[in-house]
């Protein structure tokens, strides 16, 4: 009889859990009438923060000068941001703006934030987009996101891809997991929700900014805008035609302790936890005899992710990767769990990029 009720709600939450998924993403998937070309209408200022850079900063700002926007109403802003590197350089042989920060107290991307806008806003641009120095955007992504807010958007997040899917199991893992982000924002977006913002890509309207002041300084500070905006009644609009795309942690160790930082965020945002807890619900049901519930879960799951993992694309390689993603979602969801006891971390470091030592990064 315990276990009986156990597994019934266990079954409850996971059925709640797979629902969202696959009720956003379907959604995502049914086709929107296609916008009609625009002219260009908005300036826009790119903000770029940037700490210790210099290595990846120049494929981001080739991105930017690859992009299909009229100049003149475009302007790039990079905060190089307690930089012990060359990283104020690298905007100045693109020919575009850069300002230095050096605080040693107030440390992170939030603080890196604040500071550039409060340089840029007096500049008057229309719009304000936010990019990681690691980040690339497709050459449409601002006549895209320009289409958006000419309909109205006060707020646009553009698509967020992984471009390492090959770089072993956790490169694998955080592609196939931005594939279903991406696909439930678009669902979102379709029944009239706000959609998260994913730190990069993200783009304001002037006004807003100035509205609903930026001091999110936290670990995740997206995370804490979205709350911010959430509550003064700012809706947050998806573009999946705007795309950044970047590469992800490639190891466990580097995987791990930027998931650290993100559990700040709550439990309610891991996919890894999500899947554990479908996996869990499935095994007690099935233990418990209940056949066809657990099943329809799993199905519906793999459906899901199946669907994220072909748009990411499919290989014999990436076939072997897949195999071994289970462990590694496992160790996502235990990260998470830990920190229900564990005293969530309080000072921000860097994820580090591709081919870097810690120091170099920190």
């Amino acid at each position: 009889m315990v276990a009986t009720s156990a597994a019934l709600v266990l079954l409850v939450l996971a059925t709640t859990a797979c629902l969202g998924y696959f009720v956003f993403t379907l959604a995502g998937l049914l086709p929107r009438r296609a916008r009609l070309p625009l002219a260009p209408t908005h300036s826009f200022a790119i903000l770029i923060p940037a700490h210790n850079e210099e290595t990846g900063l120049p494929a981001t700002l080739r991105s930017i000068t690859e992009l299909d926007y009229p100049e003149k109403l475009l302007r790039v802003w990079v905060v190089a941001d307690n930089c012990t590197d060359g990283t104020a350089s690298v905007p100045r042989a693109f020919g575009m703006r850069c300002i230095k920060r050096h605080d040693a107290e107030k440390r992170g991307k939030g603080y890196a934030v604040a500071f550039g806008l409060q340089s840029l806003l007096p500049d008057l641009p229309d719009i304000v987009l936010i990019l990681d120095a690691d980040c690339q955007l497709n050459a449409l992504a601002l006549r895209a996101m320009d289409a958006v807010f000419a309909a109205g958007a006060d707020v646009v997040q553009a698509a967020v891809r992984s471009h390492n899917a090959d770089d072993g199991p956790t490169g694998y893992v955080a592609a196939v997991g931005a594939a279903v982000d991406e696909a439930i924002a678009a669902g979102m977006d379709r029944f009239g929700q706000s959609v998260p913002l994913r730190g990069t890509g993200m783009a304001f309207r002037r006004h807003v900014l100035e509205r609903v002041p930026w001091t999110a300084f936290g670990l995740v500070e997206d995370a804490e805008y979205s709350r911010q905006l959430q509550g003064a009644g700012v809706r947050v609009r998806h573009c999946r035609d705007a795309i950044v795309s970047s590469d992800s942690p490639s190891s466990w160790k580097v995987m791990g302790r930027q998931r650290r930082r993100w559990r700040t965020a709550g439990l309610l945002t891991s996919k890894p936890l999500g899947l554990a807890l479908i996996a869990a619900a499935a095994a007690v049901a099935f233990a418990c005899r209940f056949v066809w519930w657990p099943a329809s879960l799993l199905l519906v799951t793999a459906a899901v992710y199946g669907r994220a993992a072909a748009s990411v694309g499919l290989s014999w390689r990436r076939v072997g990767l897949l195999l071994k993603s289970p462990l590694v979602v496992l160790r996502l969801a235990c990260v998470t769990l830990a920190g229900l006891v564990q005293k969530k971390p309080t000072t921000w470091q860097r994820t580090p990029r591709p081919g870097e030592t810690g120091r170099r990064a920190a």
